[in-house]
């Protein structure tokens, strides 16, 4: 299997994580660990040589070209946005990366791209920001599979329907399977007989979500491009992966363990109430910050204290941020407790 991608240092204050990955490297090393002989194609700074060879003591065969400086991805939590150093429009644009091979999974760079000629392809392009059709820089496969989550399908196609978009690039990439990643709705694939199936996200003692798409594609590009499994199945163990990825932030994904994984059902349009403190300056961040994220994963928020409330029977879960909480939400809290409902209170 042939990775080619993005080699970026992440870091991330809470919790604390210092790790020289990215798209391609994380990819390389999920792909290592089900199979041997993986190739690795990126771009990386001379200064980066140690974390390279880092990577090729796992058994991935490294093939860099030199770029000017490193590139820093910073979040405060996983669930933040991240700064990106040096910014992108101070980024020097590389010369094309060239691979040939039977399987590769190929992702957009920031600072280039990579010209990729393959029996099976798979191609997650890793932006929204007006994402390049796979065959525009003079790629090539045989057999396509791409690979987004839905804000990249919907920008890629000016399509906001999901189905629609994903039958769209269908017919006009004549890709033979489009993956469409749901958060924690599991994801979506579609073939070119028209056929959908419906693939559920797992759950997670714990949630790590840097890296997790690039899990996702390492995994089912393994699955589909290399070992040839069919995509709905490929996909349901990639969805598996992620499950042991977020909970762990390591690479071991044994299919006894993979198995044993239970299937999250979760619902849209599911409204949480957050209950917080919003006279201090780190309270409403707090708040604001929990929104955000909430909102980020396709979950409706309330917050009584900065907005309308709807009746709390309608509430699926309250989120109890606890410091300094105001009269009116401990009566809130106190009032939905003592009513037995099965919403629960996460604090």
């Amino acid at each position: 299997m042939h990775i080619v991608g993005g080699f970026y240092r992440e870091l991330c204050h809470l919790p604390e994580w210092d790790a020289s990955m990215g798209s391609g490297a994380r990819a390389a090393l999920t792909v290592a660990a089900l199979s041997p002989g993986t190739e690795f194609t990126t771009y990386a700074a001379t200064s980066e040589s140690m974390a390279v060879t880092a990577l090729e003591r796992y058994g991935i065969a490294a093939n860099v070209a030199i770029r000017p400086s490193p590139i820093v991805f910073a979040y405060f939590h996983p669930l933040s946005s991240p700064h990106i150093e040096p910014r992108r429009e101070e980024l020097i644009t590389q010369p094309s990366l060239q691979v040939t091979a039977n399987a590769v999974l190929r992702f957009g760079f920031l600072e280039g791209d990579a010209v990729v000629k393959a029996r099976r392809a798979v191609y997650d392009p890793q932006t929204w920001r007006n994402p390049k059709p796979f065959s525009a820089n003079g790629s090539s496969a045989d057999e396509l599979a791409l690979v987004m989550n839905e804000l990249e399908i919907s920008s890629a196609t000016g399509i906001e329907n999901i189905d629609q978009a994903a039958d769209h690039l269908i017919q006009t990439h004549k890709a033979e399977v489009v993956v469409v990643k749901q958060g924690p709705y599991g994801a979506k694939v579609y073939d070119a007989s028209q056929s959908s199936t419906h693939v559920p996200a797992y759950r997670s003692a714990r949630v790590f979500k840097i890296g997790t798409g690039d899990v996702f594609s390492a995994v089912f590009a393994h699955y589909w491009a290399q070992m040839r499994m069919p995509a709905h199945e490929a996909a349901d163990l990639a969805s598996r992966a992620v499950s042991l990825y977020c909970e762990t932030r390591t690479f071991k994904f044994e299919h006894a363990a993979l198995a044993a994984r239970q299937p999250v059902f979760a619902t849209r349009g599911a409204t949480v109430c957050i209950e917080a403190g919003i006279d201090a300056v780190g309270q409403r961040y707090a708040l604001e910050e929990a929104r955000f994220a909430l909102r980020e994963l396709g979950v409706n928020t309330i917050c009584p204290n900065i907005e309308p409330a709807i009746p709390t029977e309608n509430y699926e879960a309250i989120l109890v941020i606890e410091d300094a909480l105001p009269p009116e939400s401990v009566g809130r809290i106190a009032e939905h407790a003592a009513r037995g409902t099965e919403s629960p209170l996460v604090s």
